[in-house]
Parts: structure tokens; C-alpha cells; sequence
């Protein structure tokens, strides 16, 4: 997991390689596919944004290689920025989150989008004697 739902946003990534999925746990418990993220693009900008927990969860279909900035990094730089424009971004997650969140209410999918994660997964499937490189944590590990 590079990101779980229902935590607090401590960060944004940029993907330099590899391909993350997107999802959400229905009230049901089922798993719904909201998206795949690849290299060049970005995750975690709503909740940073918007503020709040993370809604959705965010894992890695294959191995991946991020840069993690950090909610204090960005709003140091953000500081800098003129007040209109992040309001006027803000205002822009905002509508995406209220459309989509419609769409989910609606039940309109992506019907391909669970079957592109399927297959990307069947061809990073770990197999005996592979190097599992352990997902990204914001603790430090000190020696005992």
C-alpha cells in the first residue's frame, strides 16, 4: 500500500516508473477499481488538498519507483503561490471529487478498468524467488 484509506494524507507521490491501482471498499466490502496510475502521474492531491483521510486506497500493480513530497513540503511552497490560485485549485478537486463521487453514486464504471489491473497484476505476479521490496513508510526503523 502506498496509500490506505481512512488514514491521514502525509503525502503526495509522483510516479518516475511502475504502475499503482486505484480503489475504494464499498460498504459492502467489495473492492471497486477507481483507476490505475503510471509513470509521470501523480496520487494523492485530493485529500491533500481538500484535507480530511484519504478515501481511497492506492497499491502497486508492479514495482514502482515514487517521489514522495511531503504535506509540509508543499504547503511551504504553497505559501509562495498567490491566494486566487489556490483557491481557484482547490475549486477544481473539489468539482472532479463531486463528479466522480455522482458517477459511483450513479453506478457508472469503467467496465475495461478492472480488467486492465487484472492483467497488469497477472504479469507482475510474484514467483518463487522474487525480491519483494517492501512498501514506503513515513516511520523510521531504529535498531534494537
Amino acid at each position: 500500500f502506498l496509500i490506505k484509506e481512512k488514514t491521514n494524507c502525509e503525502a503526495l507521490f509522483i510516479v518516475k516508473e511502475g504502475q499503482l491501482e486505484v480503489y475504494r471498499t464499498a460498504a459492502s466490502g467489495e473492492k471497486v477499481t477507481l483507476g490505475m496510475i503510471s509513470s509521470g502521474e501523480y496520487v494523492g492531491e485530493t485529500t491533500l488538498f481538500k484535507g480530511g483521510l484519504n478515501t481511497s486506497n492506492v497499491v502497486a500493480l508492479t514495482p514502482v519507483t515514487c517521489v514522495r513530497l511531503t504535506k509540509a513540503a508543499i504547503d511551504n511552497q504553497l505559501k509562495t503561490v498567490p491566494s486566487w490560485l489556490i483557491a481557484l485549485t482547490r475549486g477544481l478537486i473539489e468539482r472532479l471529487h463531486n463528479a466522480n463521487d455522482i458517477m459511483r453514486r450513479n453506478g457508472i464504471v469503467d467496465t475495461t478498468l478492472s480488467g486492465k489491473v487484472k492483467a497488469v497484476g497477472d504479469k507482475f505476479k510474484k514467483n518463487e524467488g522474487d525480491i519483494i521490496v517492501p512498501p514506503l513508510s513515513s516511520k523510521k526503523k531504529t535498531a534494537s
